[in-house]
């Protein structure tokens, strides 16, 4: 007796297409009109407004008040961190980072790189922690945090070449990269050395050192950056980089990367 095949069950039409308008922002797209969605989806566009009406109710779209149109939103982000938080890489990440923190004593983020922003994906913190900020969640600069040096040094030439051009290079305090011909000549020693340095350069006070995190294609996937208070980093810059060094090089090898960050 041959078995039957399982049913593969019914598929709502509504939601398909919903599912559908969401993925057209894979084509690096970073916003879509009414118009723009009718075409590509090959919709009319009163099922087209429907549509985005719905999503735009439940924040997996949000519309831009200037031009009407619409862009991915909060509620997609925030399953995306979600499923980062469940994923592999994390709990391999979590580990290392842990034993970093402890060994110190001072806090640890991770970070990765969303859409040109620096997102914080996990943290941990030491009993008594000297900054809280930035917390789960946040989206942090790329021009003063150790963590964002990393990842845009890292980066795609081409997505870089796109985070840079109308990036504002805010100053916080007086050690804060303000000049974008600076900015990427810091890019370029911190891909040479695959280490990246925040030094007091986003609080007054406080310092960070950085480490990338390369997966098995080779790419660097995510950051990591210990910090805290600046004449601890100074007098200890040497054993806080050796140690960030060797686990970047265990992160990425538990995932798989068979080269050498560091030679």
């Amino acid at each position: 007796m041959v078995p039957k095949k399982k049913s593969q069950g019914r598929i709502i039409q509504s939601v398909e297409r919903s599912i559908n308008a969401l993925l057209l922002f894979f084509d690096d797209v970073e916003e879509l009109g009414i118009k723009d969605f009718a075409q590509k989806l090959d919709l009319p566009k009163p099922t087209i407004y429907s549509l985005v009406n719905t999503m735009a109710k439940h924040q997996l779209l949000e519309q831009n008040p200037e031009n009407s149109k619409y862009r991915l939103g909060p509620v997609l982000f925030r399953l995306g961190l979600q499923y980062a938080r469940q994923s592999d890489v994390l709990s391999t990440v979590s580990v290392w980072t842990e034993r970093l923190c402890y060994k110190f004593g001072k806090s640890v983020n991770v970070c990765m790189l969303a859409a040109g922003q620096v997102v914080v994906v996990y943290k941990v913190d030491p009993d008594q922690a000297v900054i809280a900020y930035p917390e789960v969640g946040a989206v942090v600069p790329i021009h003063n945090t150790a963590n964002g040096k990393i990842l845009t040094a890292f980066a795609d030439p081409d997505a870089r070449e796109e985070i840079l051009e109308d990036y504002s290079f805010i100053k916080s305090t007086e050690h804060t990269i303000t000049r974008k011909e600076d900015f990427i000549a810091e890019l370029e020693q911190v891909r040479k050395e695959g280490i990246g340095f925040n030094r007091q350069e986003g609080v007054a006070g406080i310092r960070a050192i950085s480490g990338p995190i390369f997966n098995h294609r080779d790419q660097v996937i995510a950051s990591f950056a210990i910090s805290g208070k600046a004449e601890y980093f100074e007098e200890n810059e040497g054993r806080l980089v050796g140690e960030v060094k060797k686990t970047a090089q265990a992160i990425s090898k538990q995932l798989g990367y068979t080269g050498s960050i560091y030679t």
